[in-house]
């Protein structure tokens, strides 16, 4: 399961957009949990949910992502829903070593996918 799988799953089944620029309680709470699987199941590091986060338009810094993933257990017991939503997921132990080699592969094959582009401007 990828990221951008766990925050479809999240958005179809709550309705909420984790990624509005919203500080409505319901979006917290389950933007919250988003974070919270993205490091805590993912073992993705608080970099590459920033840059998850960034690719999907949501502007959000470091420090904020680390307070809400630091707050989901308070919004877990304000939100009982947030368990069962959380429970939902399955997930397989991913190593970090081959989450940052799948990243740099998709590195590699963005810019050379540049470099196609720029050469069949030259033709």
């Amino acid at each position: 399961m990828t990221a951008q799988e766990i925050s479809d799953k999240i958005i179809n089944k709550t309705g909420i957009n984790v990624f509005e620029n919203s500080r409505k309680r319901e979006v917290i709470h389950h933007r919250s949990l988003l974070i919270y699987l993205l490091r805590e199941k993912m073992n993705l590091r608080w970099t590459n949910i920033a840059l998850f986060f960034k690719a999907n338009e949501k502007d959000i810094t470091h420090a904020t992502i680390i307070h809400s993933h630091h707050y989901y257990k308070v919004y877990k017991d304000e939100n009982p829903k947030l368990e069962e939503l959380e429970k939902q997921f399955n997930f397989a132990p991913v190593d970090l070593d081959t989450l940052d080699k799948i990243h740099m592969l998709e590195t590699k094959v963005k810019n050379l996918k540049n470099k196609i582009k720029k050469y069949e401007k030259v033709d």
